[in-house]
């Protein structure tokens, strides 16, 4: 099996997200329209109050801080942390809009963070843990965070098949591309890395976290057309962007031909797009 550097990993992840900044501050109102529904069922799941101190793990643009700061109100705050300078620029734009004054945000590598131990009433980390390296460090970091008995919960990404938004274009480009894209390390992190059945759970219980529990998910991004959904790919997803680089003309053309013909399948009767994702959740205690 081919070890992967972790530490290149995580520069090539940065250097990504720092590159679709942009794009997510464009799409932001759609996306979290659609996955502001996660950020609620994590701050609910961890039993969020007035007054907590909450840490939320890999926050890109902001969610689910903003949803959390909301919560524990005025008296209350949020430590915000993300590896990516950019996306953390966007998210204190959000912030500011909002008139927020109880979110903090960190830059930083979620297996090195150096937070002080007992800190935290609760932890939350929305689409985050897949991408670590070393998932088992970045989660003792966030638990020695946690006070005695405090919650962490985390969503992840399904496997291919409950994850049409991203499987569908990436089973295209191995039908259209030529030369397909090489299959990434079978142990290299992923959107759907933590995806199969009971996979997160068993990830929490051996970080040492107590009475771990699941919670089922289903998200429906919902958006004008299949046209649509193609430009928000592109816009958005660094694997697809990382893909494309250096295609012939007519490769990318065909692609993305493809992917639109491929996203009919997701228009109901009348118009709209609405194409569903399982997304797993699983809370456990300190």
């Amino acid at each position: 099996m081919t070890e992967i550097d972790g530490s290149a990993f995580k520069a090539g992840q940065k250097e990504q997200w720092d590159s679709v900044a942009e794009a997510w501050r464009k799409w932001w109102p759609s996306i979290e329209r659609d996955a502001g529904s996660v950020s609620e069922a994590l701050a609910k799941i961890i039993e969020v109050k007035p007054g907590h101190r909450i840490l939320d793990v890999s926050t890109g643009i902001g969610e689910p801080a903003v949803t959390l700061a909301r919560l524990v109100g005025p008296q209350g705050s949020v430590l915000a942390t993300d590896q990516s300078t950019t996306m953390l620029t966007v998210a204190q734009e959000r912030i500011a809009d909002e008139e927020l004054n109880n979110i903090e945000l960190l830059e930083a590598d979620t297996e090195a963070l150096n937070l002080l131990t007992n800190e935290f009433d609760g932890a939350v980390c929305r689409w985050g843990l897949m991408f670590l390296p070393d998932v088992q460090a970045g989660l003792q970091k966030i638990r020695m965070s946690l006070k005695p008995g405090a919650k962490f919960a985390a969503t992840v990404w399904s496997t291919p098949d409950r994850v049409p938004f991203a499987s569908l274009p990436m089973a295209v480009a191995h039908e259209v591309l030529n030369p397909p894209p090489a299959p990434p390390p079978a142990n290299a992190p992923g959107i759907f890395s933590l995806g199969a059945p009971g996979e997160l759970e068993a990830t929490l219980q051996t970080a040492g976290f107590r009475d771990v529990t699941p919670v089922h998910q289903e998200l429906v991004f919902e958006l004008d057309s299949p046209e649509q959904y193609c430009e928000w790919l592109s816009d958005l997803t660094p694997p697809i962007r990382a893909m494309l680089v250096d295609r012939p003309p007519e490769q990318i053309e065909d692609f993305w031909s493809a992917v639109k013909e491929r996203a009919t399948a997701f228009v109901n009767e009348d118009g709209t797009f609405a194409i569903p994702n399982f997304a797993p959740t699983a809370v456990g205690k300190k």
